[in-house]
């Protein structure tokens, strides 16, 4: 099922990103206590990205280093919580 741009961006911001602006793409880079850990994912400006299908979301897959799109979709839609992502990171030894 495709997420809506607007509701991954929050989800995002909420979840330890911080959003940097270029031309094309808005980048978000995880933090924790100020420090960036690597994690990353960017989302299109453009009217043809309003909705993200589950291919887009499979390619967010290795930027958020997560293992599967159930993983993406659960950061996504808010089921996990920036705790949980913060333990498969650390879990992974990014940080």
């Amino acid at each position: 099922m495709p997420i809506e741009r607007r509701k991954i961006v929050t989800s995002l911001l909420g979840k330890g990103f911080e959003e940097k602006e270029s031309s094309h793409h808005k980048y978000y880079h995880h933090k924790i206590e100020g420090r960036l850990t690597g994690p990353y994912t960017y989302v299109s400006r453009g009217t043809g990205y309003k909705t993200y299908s589950d291919n887009l979301l499979n390619g967010m897959k290795k930027t958020l280093k997560l293992d599967t799109l159930k993983q993406v979709k659960r950061l996504l839609e808010c089921p996990m919580d920036a705790d949980e992502y913060n333990t498969i990171l650390s879990s992974k030894g990014i940080f």
